[in-house]
């Protein structure tokens, strides 16, 4: 197996709708052109056109051959500590109340068994390491997982897999059916141009079937109590937590929201919670561009004496997943992983939480 290398700064590849130009930007011109303020470079359509450039893949991408995509390892980031799980039951997450509305107060029995299927039906989705770390910190950002425990799955495709032809755009929000050719045999792997996580990279869209083994890790990985930037932030974070309440400073509302800024004028922050908010920033400026804004850690402001060192230990795992990825697949290399034997009658094509 192979692995690629990481590079979380690396040129964009974008394509124009329009005119069909290709070229590579980085990320200071995507910072631009999301504002408008940079078009296509040969026919200058810009980004409220429809047929507006977007996230391309390379010409010379290895993953256009089949078997340099079984060759390579792929990568996944999930809050389940088992995945791919075929028992997985998405009907336990459900209240009874929630089960009682969906069947319509029994005017609509099985609705939760069909919803179930439905769910497991999907398909699952695997990237470069670099996808995976960014669906993690996305998660983290806008879906309300900055507190959850987060792993990282390591992907062996079987040698039988069965591939569809071509490289494919990523579907509007990845909710619809795959088209997959009218081929002998069903393909059980669907490449398609990331739009949202390492942007421009392939990613997969697999059934279960196409998986050999896994390997897994808890991460972001533990931090050292001896790390000299995890003493020294522990530290900032117990002197603030001696200081008396402070007024929010105009700077420490940058990135939030009116109705947040409302709230903190009416709410003052705690010494420790404004101090801990300008860790996040400093630790969010190690990261590159693409990354900085989407790093959201919670920090448990009522158990910090429990633990001072638990929130900037969170933060500093978080940027080694970017800065040393290589600790993180050295971790992966020291776990035995196992087997996904196959199964009959995989299941259609649709788009699974990603």
């Amino acid at each position: 197996m192979s692995e690629r290398p990481v590079d979380f700064d690396r040129l964009r590849y974008m394509r124009c709708w329009t005119c069909a130009h290709e070229w590579e930007v980085d990320a200071a011109w995507l910072a631009r052109f999301d504002t408008g303020d940079e078009p296509c470079p040969k026919c200058g359509t810009d980004c409220t056109s429809e047929h507006r450039p977007d996230f391309w893949v390379r010409p010379q991408n290895p993953a256009r051959y089949d078997d340099t995509v079984r060759a390579w390892y792929w990568y996944h980031s999930s809050t389940h500590a088992v995945w791919p799980d075929r028992d997985f039951d998405p009907a336990a997450q459900l209240t009874d109340e929630t089960k009682r509305r969906m069947e319509h107060d029994g005017l609509t029995p099985g609705a939760v068994e069909r919803w179930a299927a439905r769910q497991k039906s999907k398909a699952l989705h695997i990237g470069t390491y670099e996808a995976a770390i960014e669906n993690m910190l996305r998660r983290m950002n806008d879906q309300r997982d900055a507190a959850s425990q987060f792993y990282l799955y390591r992907v062996q495709l079987r040698s039988d897999c069965v591939i569809e032809p071509g490289i494919h755009p990523e579907l509007p929000g990845l909710m619809g059916d795959v088209e997959l050719s009218a081929d002998a045999q069903k393909a059980n792997v669907f490449r398609y141009v990331n739009v949202c996580e390492d942007v421009s990279s392939v990613s997969l869209a697999i059934e279960i079937s196409a998986v050999w083994k896994v390997q897994s890790i808890p991460i972001p990985l533990p931090v050292d109590a001896d790390d000299p930037g995890l003493r020294e932030a522990t530290a900032r974070l117990l002197a603030a937590a001696d200081r008396p309440i402070e007024q929010t400073r105009p700077e420490d509302d940058d990135d939030t929201g009116p109705l947040e800024r409302l709230r903190r004028r009416h709410t003052p922050q705690t010494p420790l919670a404004s101090e801990a908010g300008r860790l996040r920033h400093e630790t969010a400026d190690l990261l590159p561009l693409l990354q900085r804004q989407q790093l959201r850690v919670e920090f448990d402001e009522a158990g910090f004496a429990g633990d001072p060192s638990a929130y900037p230990a969170k933060l500093i795992g978080l940027v080694r997943l970017v800065s040393d990825p290589q600790a993180i697949l050295d971790a992966l290399n020291q776990q035995p992983g196992h087997l996904v034997p196959p199964a009959p009658g995989e299941q259609s094509f649709l788009m699974q939480e990603r």
